[in-house]
């Protein structure tokens, strides 16, 4: 059955290099678990969707929880779908840009038209976030 997962954590004070480490790892991961989604960033906090089968997401749930660079990991959805929003993003990070003015609109005009409008906001929500 395929799923969503939406989930918060706390990863503080991580670079660029870090984040594209963490993305590169995603990739490689999820290209072997057929697991689709993208990921948000705002230098205190990741907001990320994970799309799959509900085995292949439990293991990188796992993963993300045992990883010191993550604290405080809240699932914030969890939900059973049809198909996915991000079927070709093994995991896209989308950049939220620094004018908290116009991350909301920069956000919504990146996000797949596919997503659910109550996660949708959630991530547009999340932008607005300091």
């Amino acid at each position: 059955m395929l799923r969503q997962y939406l989930y918060i954590s706390t990863a503080g004070g991580l670079d660029n290099a870090a984040i594209e480490h963490i993305l590169e790892a995603c990739q490689r991961n999820n290209r072997v678990r057929n697991v689709t989604g993208l990921l948000l960033y705002n230098g205190r906090n990741f907001l990320q969707l994970l799309e799959g089968e509900a085995s292949d997401l439990f293991w990188v749930m796992r993963k993300i929880g045992s990883d010191p660079r993550h604290s405080g990991v809240s699932w914030l959805a969890d939900r059973a779908v049809d198909e996915r929003a991000c079927p070709s993003w093994l995991m896209r990070h989308i950049r939220l840009v620094d004018d908290l003015d116009q991350r909301r609109a920069a956000l919504d005009s990146e996000l797949p038209d596919a997503l659910d409008p109550a996660l949708r906001e959630i991530m547009l929500n999340f932008a607005a976030l300091n």
